[in-house]
């Protein structure tokens, strides 16, 4: 991230005391990748902050007070900077290097002495190495069992927190993968029945608990093909933990080598009869009953992926067509299999069973392209557009219109002009317009005709405060003048609105 960011989310004096508090060293980062980071910050009290990028946007959160309103804070700024000196390879990022090199130079009694005293001070580091030391599968569980306690309720804060001492256990379980597999897998299996009754009781609004436990499912989806557990023996482990969630944490592809052809039948017949044993449906408003059906047939259509079996795999998806997406999953579900004849027959047949579905037209527009029906998909998606005129449906129309855009953007255009709302001044509000115009412009091009026709509407007419803003920050590089015009117009609409959280911004 570049400094000019990490000022724009954080503010001047929170970046000016992040910035001091970085170069004082106090920052620890704790897991990084090139999306994000993990970290504890350690001066009176001890917090934990993370940040991750998810394309275009940043999430980020810490456990000190001055993060409550979701601020980002000096531990954020600090940690940001320590982060993105390493991802970019300045040497400031070279201390923890330095102090493995000195360590692995220093004797080994004095090495020890100096963990043995550490681990005295701090509770949870004597748990964490007694864990590691343990060859005895009782202890190693008793030790998982003591990192694994939450002590009640975990709300937003806490979470974060527990989320991050879950890494000692990881770590640990997964240097058992390759000397102990079937231990590792024991264990594994023990820490994430645990995990899915902690997460009965947290608020894991940041995910990171989440995450954490997909972790531990993908170390055991690993443990499983070393160990030496029966296909069988795994099957019924396996159904167990599909009983046990709803977020598809158990992918039955990774298993399904190692079941083998025992452990595949003894999984099937599992399925089977859990799909026997599902009561008839009561009624439209029975929802419970609707989302259990669906589990359960979710579970027989893995297998027929698995297996490679498309018939039946149709089949399963076509006992119940009554929305537009049973329609998509049988689109789908032939694109995968490579039958596009059928992809375009079930599409056809979903738009006239779904005709005012949303995203029925755009679904059945990909088959026309797939077929070569060029002129069929636009002129779906053009009804598409007229229908639900928004950014998306104006790009899916620009796609697929190539050299007839000119002619079919000015008509999309006009008409939007057409339908847009007389204000009492005489003005229109043109916000959709605008908008349309800033999907198809290309930022920072020294001359963007759609920018500049969309500054020429905003100048003469009106639109919302949040739009005005969009194409301000949009037009700042080329127009600068007209943008401050734009934010004094937006910050002239808002700030009757203003009270002492909002009016800074």
């Amino acid at each position: 991230m570049k400094l000019a960011q990490i000022q724009a989310l954080a503010g001047r004096s929170a970046f000016e005391r992040g910035t001091a508090y970085h170069e004082q060293s106090r920052m620890k980062l704790s897991k990084q990748s090139e999306s994000g980071f993990e970290a504890t910050a350690q001066g009176t009290h001890r917090y934990r902050l993370w940040l991750r990028k998810k394309g275009p946007a940043i999430e980020f959160a810490c456990t000190c007070p001055a993060a409550a309103d979701g601020s980002f804070c000096k531990h954020l700024v600090a940690a940001t900077l320590s982060w993105t000196e390493r991802e970019s390879g300045n040497l400031s990022g070279s201390t923890e290097a330095d102090l493995q090199t000195s360590l692995l130079n220093q004797p080994r009694e004095l090495l020890a002495e100096w963990l043995y005293q550490a681990a005295m001070a701090d509770d949870r580091l004597e748990r964490q190495l007694r864990l590691k030391l343990s060859n005895n599968p009782a202890e190693l569980k008793k030790a998982l069992s003591a990192l694994l306690r939450t002590g009640g309720f975990l709300d937003w804060r806490r979470s974060q927190d527990y989320a991050l001492r879950l890494d000692a256990p990881l770590e640990i379980l997964e240097s058992l993968l390759n000397r102990a597999p079937d231990q590792c897998l024991e264990l594994t299996d023990y820490t994430i029945n645990r995990l899915l009754r902690v997460y009965e009781r947290v608020d894991d609004s940041s995910g990171m608990i989440g995450d954490r436990l997909r972790e531990f499912t993908e170390l055991h989806a690993r443990a499983a093909a070393q160990a030496s557990v029966t296909g069988a023996r795994l099957a019924a482990n396996l159904f167990k933990f599909k009983r046990g969630e709803d977020w598809n944490l158990f992918p039955l592809k990774r298993y399904w080598e190692r079941l083998g052809a025992k452990g595949q039948a003894a999984y099937l017949r599992l399925v089977e009869k859990a799909l026997l044993a599902l009561p008839e449906p009561k009624g439209k408003q029975d929802y419970s009953g609707q989302i259990e059906a669906s589990r359960v047939l979710a579970w027989r259509e893995e297998i027929a992926r698995c297996e490679g079996d498309f018939d039946t795999l149709i089949d399963l998806l076509s006992r119940d067509l009554n929305s537009s997406y049973d329609f998509e999953k049988i689109v789908k579900a032939c694109r995968e299999f490579g039958h596009d004849g059928l992809a375009l027959n079930w599409a056809e047949r979903g738009l006239k069973q779904h005709p005012d579905a949303r995203g029925m037209r755009p679904l059945l527009a990909e088959e026309y392209q797939h077929a070569g029906l060029d002129q069929e998909a636009r002129d779906l998606l053009w009804q598409d557009f007229r229908q639900r005129p928004s950014t998306q449906t104006w790009q899916r129309l620009q796609d697929a219109s190539l050299e007839h855009w000119i002619t079919i953007r000015r008509q999309a255009l006009d008409e939007i002009a057409e339908r847009e709302h007389l204000l009492d001044d005489g003005r229109h509000d043109v916000s959709l317009r605008i908008e349309l115009l800033l999907a198809e412009s290309a930022p920072g091009e020294a001359s963007d005709p759609a920018l500049k026709e969309a500054l020429d509407v905003a100048l003469e007419h009106a639109a919302s405060p949040f739009v005005l803003q969009r194409l301000a920050k949009a037009s700042t590089p080329e127009h600068p003048q007209a943008a401050a015009s734009l934010y004094r117009r937006a910050a002239d609409a808002e700030l009757p609105k203003a009270n002492a959280n909002t009016y800074r911004k």
